[in-house]
C-alpha cells in the first residue's frame, strides 16, 4: 500500500470510530455535549496513534554495506555508498589498500 493510501485508510478509520462514538454515547446518554467532548478525545487520541504508526512505518530501512571473510593477497578494496548508512569490514586480510568513501 502506498504512503498517500495508508494515510487515507488511517484518516477514514479515525472519522469513522469518532462519528460511531459520538453517536453512541449521545444516544446513551441524551447529553449531547458530553458525547462530542468524548468523540473529540477519541478521535484525538486514535489520530495520534495511527499518526505515529504511519510515520514510524514510513522509516527507511538502515543501509548496511558489509565486507566479510575476504583475503586479497594482491590489489586493493574500495566500498562506496550514496546516502545514509553503515559500512563495515570484518575478518579480512587486505594487502594492497582498503578504501572506505560515503557521500550524504
Amino acid at each position: 500500500m502506498t504512503t498517500a493510501g495508508a494515510r487515507m485508510l488511517a484518516a477514514g478509520g479515525t472519522v469513522a470510530v469518532a462519528a460511531a462514538v459520538n453517536v453512541a454515547t449521545g444516544m446513551l446518554t441524551q447529553r449531547w455535549t458530553l458525547a462530542w467532548w468524548l468523540c473529540t478525545a477519541v478521535l484525538v487520541v486514535l489520530g495520534g496513534a495511527l499518526q505515529a504508526w504511519l510515520t514510524v512505518s514510513e522509516r527507511p530501512p538502515a543501509r548496511r554495506q558489509e565486507i566479510e571473510d575476504v583475503d586479497v593477497g594482491s590489489g586493493s578494496v574500495a566500498q562506496r555508498m550514496s546516502g545514509p548508512g553503515e559500512q563495515s569490514v570484518r575478518r579480512a586480510r587486505i594487502e594492497g589498500g582498503l578504501s572506505q568513501e560515503q557521500n550524504g
